[in-house]
């Protein structure tokens, strides 16, 4: 984490430790720096609202083609203003097993979403042979293992609510997220990036406290999953644009995969 500061500083001579007039005009202004610094202890749920891990096994090669192959036919949803390719599924997780529901839906409060104004949307549903890949259902039992849930599915059952999301920019427009703003989504959330291709820029994640203040900014990378504790913090992600140079290409494609994955105990 890159830590950016702006200091004001006022230069004293050698007889004056008050700062006399001449001094003052001589007030020096730093620029910010970018020397990365590391952070003493590392971030965590518990004390941050947020953190960032990593599951490997969504960069291998096998899973990547069952990926593209499945996000290859999401598209825009209906009732939608935002024009992301969607896809989205609900399900329940008992006794360490998930089951798929019939369900395309899928709607926020226009306080949180103002874009969509409480708009109900649907979408295309994830397909169960994706779900049920071995690499899928690691990546939702790690994610479900790390909120530290106080009971266990054999104890509690848990609502699952996905939603896959593909990123495309172009050269006419960005690919803008929804909602643009710092948000919350009424329930806590891990997005997980599954790809990227190398010829963007922007889809940095950024983090806020209650009070809209930044606290810190990130570019995930493939197998990276990103917790958020929706009660603690706002969250998002800033638009994706074709990167100039080298990888430009009028016909190159450039995206963006994610899922996001939300548990929560039913009856809460």
């Amino acid at each position: 984490m890159t830590t950016h500061s702006q200091i004001t500083k006022t230069a004293e001579c050698s007889n004056c430790k008050s700062g006399c007039s001449p001094c003052q005009s001589q007030t020096g202004f730093l620029s910010p720096s970018d020397t990365a610094i590391r952070m003493l202890s590392p971030v965590t749920l518990a004390k941050d609202g947020f953190e960032v891990a990593n599951l490997q096994a969504l960069t291998g090669e096998e899973f990547q083609k069952v990926q593209q192959q499945e996000y290859a036919s999401c598209k825009p949803g209906e009732n939608t203003q935002n024009k992301l390719a969607r896809k989205t599924r609900w399900g329940a997780y008992s006794c360490d097993a998930f089951t798929w529901h019939d369900r395309g839906t899928y709607s926020l409060p226009a306080d949180l979403n103002p874009e969509e104004a409480g708009a109900i949307r649907r979408f295309e549903q994830l397909d169960e042979a994706f779900l049920r890949h071995p690499v899928t259902e690691e990546l939702f039992r790690s994610v479900f293992h790390n909120w530290g849930f106080e009971k266990s599915s054999y104890e509690q059952l848990y609502q699952v609510q996905l939603s896959a999301i593909r990123y495309e920019p172009t050269i006419e427009a960005p690919a803008w997220p929804s909602p643009v703003a710092p948000h919350q989504d009424m329930v806590d959330g891990a997005i997980a990036v599954l790809h990227r291709t190398e010829n963007i820029v922007g889809g940095l994640s950024r983090i806020y406290d209650l009070d809209k203040r930044p606290l810190v900014q990130m570019d995930l990378r493939m197998g990276d999953i990103l917790f958020v504790r929706d009660a603690e913090v706002l969250h998002q992600v800033t638009p994706l644009m074709l990167e100039p140079g080298e990888n430009w290409s009028a016909g190159k494609h450039a995206y963006r995969d994610v899922l996001l994955i939300r548990f929560q105990p039913v009856g809460r």
